[in-house]
C-alpha cells in the first residue's frame, strides 16, 4: 500500500472513530467495516469494531473481531486484555483467564488487566487471587474506582462486610461519580445493622445520579427496616419512584391481542431471581407444583443465571421456562409479549436482581405483586396484590397501595417445609435449665431499638440466654458492635451467642434444637426464619405493627392458630416473652405438637392456596375484561 492509499486508510479510520465517539453507532459499524473489506487484519478497525459490538450486545461477533485483532497485532497486551473481556461475556472463563494471563505476560504493569484478571477469577470464585489481582491493579492505577468497588464485592461475598465497606468508601474517593459503590455501600452498611447509614448513603446517591432505578430501589427496601419513617411517608417515596423511573415507560393506548374468552386457560408468567435456594422458593415451589394445569398454564421467566437443583426441580413445574438474565429491560419485555401472557407476577418487586422496569413496560393485560417484597411497588403499570386481612387489614392499609389488593383468604402464603429434620420432642429448657431465646433473622433486621426491647426480655428473665444466627456474624467488627449494644442495654455480653451461617441446610435447621422461644424482629418481620422456627417446634413471639412488613409474623401465627403470641405494642411484647419463659409445661406442649400444628395450617395446604390463587387470578381476568369492554363503548 503506498502512501496515497496509506493516508486515505488513515482518514478512513479517523472518520469511524469520529463517528464511533460521537455515539453514531451505525455508521461507525459501517466505515469499520468498510476498512476490514480491504484490509481485513486491519488490528485497530477489528478492535474498535469489537468494542462497539459488545456495547451492543453482539458478543460472538465481538470476541472474533477481537481474535482477528489479535492475530493482527499479537503482542498488543491490551487487544488481548479486550479479547478476554469479550470470552468472559461468553461465560468462557478458562479461555479469558488464558487470554488476560498473556496480556500480563506482555505488560505486566498493565492496571485494566489485572482489574480484568481479578473479576474472572472472581467469577470463576477464587476469592483469594481475585483480591491480589485487584490490589495489584490499583496499587498501579489508584483512581480506578470500580477496582476498589469490585475488590469490595469479594469481601462481601466471603463475608467480611466491614472491608468490604473500607473498600466502597475507597472506590467513592477515588471516582464520587461512579454510582456502583454507592449502591453497594448501601447494601453492605444494611446487612451490617447500620441502617440509618445506609439510608444516609443511597440518599446522597440518588443526589448524584438521580436517574439510576436500582439505587432508589435499594432506598425503597430500607426504609422498611427503621422504626422512625412511618408507612406513609414510605408509600410516597415508592410513588416518587414511579413517577421518576416507571410512568415514563408506561406506553399509552395499549392493546393486547389476548384472547378474551372469559374461562379459557390463562397463561400466567412468574418473574423472580429466586427460582433456587432462596428464602423466596420454599413459598413459589409448591405454588408452581400445586397449579391446576387445565386452568393455568405456567410460565417462568428467571431474572438470575444461578442455577442449583431447587432450579431444575422449579423448571420441571413450568410450562415454558425463559432466562431474563442478558435480556436488557425493553428485550424481556418484548418476550413476555410475545408469549402471550394474560397474567404476570412480580415475585421480587424492589429487591436485588429484581425487574420493574420491565412490569412498567406493562407487556401483559394483569400485572400483580406478590411475595418477594413487603409493600406496594409503588407502580401504577402493577394491577393488585396479593395479601391477606392480617397482613394488611381492610382499610388500613389500601391507601398506601397503587395496587388494588386482593386478600386470599387463608393467608397470603403457603410453606413448603424442609423435611430434612424434625423437631425433638423435648424444648432445650428442659435439659439446659434455663430458656435460650433466639433470632435467625440477618441482622438488618436487628436495630437498635430490637436489641433495646430484647435486652428488656433478658433482664426480665436473667438466667435466659439469647442466640441470634446471621451471615453479618462472619465480620467480627460486626459481632463486636451487637455485643456492646447488648452491654450497652445492661445484658452481659457472655449471654450471647452470635452464630454464622450455617451451609448444610439440615445443620442450619438442627441449629432451632438449641432455641426454646423464637422472637420476631420489628418493624421487618420474619418469614421464611418464622415458618422454620414453627416447623422445628419453636413458638415465636412476634409484635404486630401498622403496615405489611411488620404483620407478616401476625399473619403466619395467625394461620397456625397461634394468635396467642401476637403483641400489639411492645410492653405486651416482652411480657409475651416473659411469660412463655416462666411456663416449662407450655413450652414442652408446643414443641412436641408444633410439627402436627404446622402440618394441618394453611400455610402447609399448598392445593388451598393454589387454589384460591387461582381463583383471585381468575376474578382479576374478568376484571380486565370488564374494562376493555368499557373502554371499547366508550370509544364508539
Amino acid at each position: 500500500m503506498g502512501p496515497p492509499a496509506e493516508m486515505a486508510a488513515v482518514q478512513s479510520f479517523a472518520a469511524a472513530l469520529e463517528h464511533h465517539r460521537a455515539g453514531r453507532l451505525a455508521a461507525a459499524e459501517a466505515s469499520y467495516r468498510a476498512i476490514l473489506r480491504d484490509d481485513p487484519g486491519h488490528a485497530h478497525a477489528n478492535n474498535n469494531l469489537a468494542i462497539l459490538l459488545r456495547a451492543v450486545g453482539r458478543r460472538d461477533e465481538a470476541a472474533a473481531c477481537y481474535r482477528r485483532a489479535v492475530a493482527a497485532l499479537p503482542d498488543d497486551a491490551p487487544i488481548r486484555s479486550n479479547l478476554s473481556c469479550a470470552l468472559a461475556d461468553l461465560d468462557r472463563t478458562a479461555e479469558a483467564l488464558a487470554a488476560v494471563r498473556v496480556a500480563l505476560s506482555l505488560c505486566p504493569d498493565y492496571a485494566d488487566a489485572w482489574f480484568n484478571a481479578g473479576n474472572l477469577l472472581k467469577t470463576a470464585r477464587e476469592s483469594g487471587r481475585a483480591i491480589t489481582a485487584y490490589r495489584r491493579a490499583a496499587w498501579l492505577k489508584p483512581g480506578m474506582g470500580g477496582t476498589h468497588s469490585n475488590m469490595g464485592d469479594v469481601y462481601r461475598d466471603l463475608g467480611e462486610s466491614s472491608r468490604a465497606v473500607d473498600c466502597y468508601q475507597a472506590a467513592m474517593q477515588a471516582q464520587p461519580d461512579l454510582p456502583q459503590p454507592f449502591v453497594n455501600l448501601g447494601e453492605a452498611l444494611k446487612e451490617q445493622g447500620r441502617i440509618t447509614e445506609a439510608i444516609a448513603v443511597f440518599q446522597s446517591g440518588m443526589e448524584r445520579h438521580p436517574d439510576l432505578a436500582l439505587l432508589h430501589s435499594n432506598l425503597l427496601l430500607a426504609l422498611h427496616y427503621t422504626p422512625w419513617v412511618p408507612p406513609e411517608i414510605i408509600a410516597r417515596a415508592h410513588a416518587f419512584w414511579n413517577e421518576r423511573h416507571a410512568r415514563p415507560l408506561m406506553p399509552r393506548g395499549r392493546r393486547f391481542p389476548n384472547d378474551r374468552t372469559p374461562g379459557r386457560r390463562l397463561r400466567v408468567g412468574y418473574i423472580s431471581p429466586d427460582f433456587r435456594a432462596h428464602a423466596c422458593a420454599h413459598f413459589i415451589e409448591p405454588l408452581l407444583r400445586e397449579h391446576d394445569r387445565g386452568a393455568i398454564e405456567v410460565f417462568c421467566y428467571a431474572t438470575s443465571d444461578h442455577h442449583d437443583a431447587v432450579t431444575e426441580r422449579m423448571r420441571s413445574l413450568a410450562d415454558g421456562w425463559r432466562s431474563l438474565a442478558v435480556l436488557d429491560d425493553a428485550a424481556a419485555a418484548a418476550l413476555v409479549e410475545r408469549d402471550r401472557i394474560d397474567i404476570l407476577v412480580d415475585l421480587a418487586g424492589h429487591t436485588a436482581h429484581s425487574r420493574p422496569l420491565l412490569f412498567a413496560r406493562k407487556p401483559a393485560p394483569v400485572q400483580v405483586a406478590w411475595l418477594g417484597y413487603p409493600d406496594t411497588t409503588g407502580m401504577t403499570a402493577i394491577d393488585h396484590r396479593l395479601t391477606d386481612d392480617i397482613a394488611d387489614p381492610p382499610g388500613l392499609t389500601d391507601a398506601w397501595h397503587a395496587e388494588r389488593l386482593i386478600r386470599l383468604p387463608k393467608g397470603f402464603l403457603a410453606f413448603q417445609p424442609l423435611r430434612v429434620a424434625v423437631a425433638r420432642d423435648e424444648p432445650p429448657a428442659l435439659a439446659n435449665g434455663f430458656v435460650t431465646f433466639g433470632s435467625f433473622n440477618n441482622v438488618a433486621k436487628v436495630t437498635p431499638e430490637v436489641v433495646r426491647v430484647w435486652s428488656t426480655i433478658l433482664t426480665r428473665v436473667p438466667f435466659a440466654r439469647l442466640i441470634l444466627k446471621s451471615r453479618a456474624f462472619n465480620d467480627p467488627p460486626t459481632r463486636a458492635r451487637y455485643l456492646q449494644q447488648f452491654a450497652g442495654n445492661g445484658v452481659d455480653p457472655g449471654r450471647i451467642d452470635l452464630l454464622p451461617p450455617i451451609d448444610r441446610i439440615d445443620h442450619h435447621l438442627r441449629a432451632y434444637d438449641r432455641i426454646d422461644i423464637g422472637l420476631d424482629p420489628f418493624p421487618y418481620n420474619g418469614t421464611t426464619t418464622t415458618c422454620e422456627a414453627l416447623w422445628m417446634g419453636v413458638p415465636v413471639i412476634t409484635l404486630a405493627g401498622r403496615h405489611h412488613v411488620a404483620r407478616v409474623g401476625a399473619s403466619l401465627l395467625s394461620q397456625c392458630g397461634l394468635a396467642e403470641f401476637i403483641a400489639t405494642d411492645e410492653d405486651g411484647y416482652v411480657e409475651t416473652a416473659v411469660a412463655l419463659a416462666g411456663d416449662t409445661g407450655r413450652l414442652t406442649a408446643l414443641r412436641r405438637g408444633m410439627s402436627e400444628r404446622m402440618e394441618r395450617s394453611a400455610l402447609n395446604d399448598h392445593r388451598g392456596f393454589a387454589a384460591a390463587v387461582e381463583a383471585a387470578y381468575r376474578a382479576m381476568w374478568r376484571f380486565w375484561l370488564g374494562h376493555e369492554r368499557e373502554a371499547a363503548t366508550a370509544e364508539r
